[in-house]
């Protein structure tokens, strides 16, 4: 029994320290201030990715309660956007516009970026953010009464995407990304994905399954083409790959 006691206790702990992996690599949240994960342990967290894009995303909907009543809904989505930028410290849009620059110059991922010019865009790279960044806070200015479910899902699917995307995926050639790609498992994946579907029928139930539906099929379809055209992935595909979701996300809860 004190053997049981003491694996239990150790479960708990490696649960724990796996979700505070996910929001440190997904999000700007600070603590714990001494959490430096390895690249195993990032793999373990994936599973918890959904839930940190649902932490971000009550975020969301707490604030779009709080000022929905004093912005118009023009303003309040800019705002809205704005917040979740700084949340995820502009990471994930930095990774989108390196993607897209990647795939204009046909260089692979993260060997371009080389020699200092990370995080120097490109038109194209601009324009991919741009397009991105206006498609939420559009989405968000008329989803009307779906608002909230919207926000609360939007992040919660973006960061699912993300570990249907590694899953069976190849890192790309070079030590780059190889911290993610070959190791999440189907494990993974399964955790998520359970995840994604409890949190999507309890907040939006039949249409939050049918947005989840077609939210994963965008995550398939980029990774088959990425492998084509680049043999791998990079973690800024996989990044780029999670914000398009939750902008393809919003805009479904705005349409329908």
């Amino acid at each position: 029994m004190y053997v049981d006691r003491e694996g239990g206790i150790r479960e708990k702990r490696e649960t724990m320290r796996s979700f505070w992996t996910a929001l440190k690599f997904l999000t700007a949240f600070p603590w714990p201030r001494k959490l430096l994960p390895t690249a195993q342990e990032i793999v373990r967290s994936t599973p918890f990715f959904p839930l940190a894009g649902f932490g971000m995303g009550l975020i969301l909907a707490l604030l779009n309660r709080v000022l929905e009543p004093y912005l118009e809904s023009e303003i309040l989505g800019v705002v809205l956007v704005v917040v979740l930028i700084l949340a995820t410290r502009a990471q994930d849009l930095e990774a989108l516009g390196e993607s897209f620059d990647t795939i204009r110059s046909g260089a692979v991922g993260e060997v371009a970026n080389k020699g200092g010019r990370r995080g120097q865009l490109g038109i194209f790279g601009i324009l991919a953010v741009l397009v991105v960044v206006t498609l939420k806070f559009r989405a968000i200015e008329v989803m009307g009464e779906m608002r909230n479910q919207g926000l609360l899902l939007a992040p919660v699917f973006g960061r699912w995407s993300m570990v249907i995307l590694a899953y069976g995926s190849k890192s790309e050639p070079g030590p780059a990304g190889r911290f993610v790609m070959e190791q999440v498992g189907g494990r993974h994946l399964l955790w998520a994905t359970i995840l994604t579907l409890i949190l999507a029928v309890l907040l939006a139930d039949r249409l939050g399954l049918w947005i989840a539906l077609w939210v994963s099929l965008l995550p398939l379809v980029a990774g088959l083409y990425l492998h084509r055209r680049f043999g791998g992935l990079s973690g800024d595909n996989l990044r780029a790959v999670g914000e398009i979701a939750e902008a393809f996300a919003m805009v479904l809860f705005a349409l329908i």
